[in-house]
């Protein structure tokens, strides 16, 4: 198709100089004829070079449009979890991987060891993950976390690392745990106990180190939580002069009195959630550098 469009290109361009030649010709004589002609290769090469130009950006566009639809399709389908150390082009080399006519295979990736395919995992493990991702999410979703009442960079920085580590760790447990089942298919002698069992009961301390990583986060989220509940008892409280207004009219000053304390005691628990939900972030550390 490319190459009919040159002839045909090539063809009007030649049939639109021995027209201009031959009115040249008859207005102007031979002299400028010739002219012409001299110029009519270095015309059809220009005509020539634009057209691979258009030819060229008119691929490239369709290949970035392309790209970026299966890109889109990657991120819907494939549920990973990535080293949020990755820089933007690492990423896109992580989700390139997944796009079979780029011939890139994920087993094969300069990136293997920076990105966990969540299905790739044990059910157990998977389990722990999900317990950790809605953890994460509820933090991320509150309103004191909206309203920037918690510590945001601690938030910004050190979740995303949570949620990697035990990724990575549920990766690495998965694994393990797949070699101890596949050891453990034939006949189970004393010395090939005397050798899986140290290992199991390894496997096993790192589950429960991973899981208690998980319920900490989930007690973070819960301090969260709690705050946010606090927050919306001091929204709540704002409506506080609709009823002072209506006590006020029945003449209820007891009541009156109640409400007014009640505001300066929601500001205290408050405070007293969001100073919680703070000191629970501060316990999260970071874990050892995978």
């Amino acid at each position: 198709m490319a190459k009919g469009s040159l002839y045909a290109l090539a063809s009007a361009g030649c049939a639109t100089l021995a027209v201009v030649g031959f009115v040249l010709y008859v207005n102007l004589g031979s002299g400028v004829l010739l002219l012409a002609l001299l110029m009519a290769p270095i015309v059809l090469c220009g005509l020539v070079v634009a057209h691979d130009v258009m030819t060229h950006r008119a691929a490239n566009a369709g290949e970035r449009l392309r790209l970026a639809r299966e890109r889109d399709r990657v991120r819907r389908t494939v549920d990973l979890v990535t080293d949020p150390a990755l820089t933007d082009v690492e990423r896109l080399a992580v989700i390139d991987c997944f796009i079979p006519r780029l011939g890139r295979k994920p087993a094969r990736s300069p990136y293997r060891d920076r990105f966990v395919v969540v299905d790739e995992l044990s059910p157990p493990s998977r389990a722990l993950l999900e317990r950790a991702r809605a953890a994460v999410m509820s933090v991320y979703t509150s309103q004191v976390m909206r309203r920037r009442l918690l510590d945001d960079l601690a938030n910004e920085s050190l979740l995303p690392r949570q949620l990697w580590e035990i990724a990575m760790l549920l990766r690495v447990q998965t694994h393990l745990q797949a070699e101890q089942d596949q050891a453990r298919e034939g006949r189970l002698t004393p010395e090939l106990l005397a050798v899986l069992e140290p290992q199991q009961e390894a496997l096993r301390r790192s589950v429960a180190s991973v899981t208690a990583r998980v319920e900490s986060l989930e007690r973070y989220a819960g301090r969260v939580q709690e705050a946010d509940a606090a927050l919306r008892a001091m929204d709540a409280l704002g409506n506080n002069h609709k009823y002072q207004a209506l006590l006020a009219h029945t003449d209820d000053a007891e009541g009156l009195r109640e409400l007014e304390n009640q505001g300066d005691t929601l500001q205290e628990t408050l405070a007293r959630s969001v100073r919680d939900a703070i000191e629970a972030g501060h316990t999260l550390q970071p874990g050892p550098p995978a």
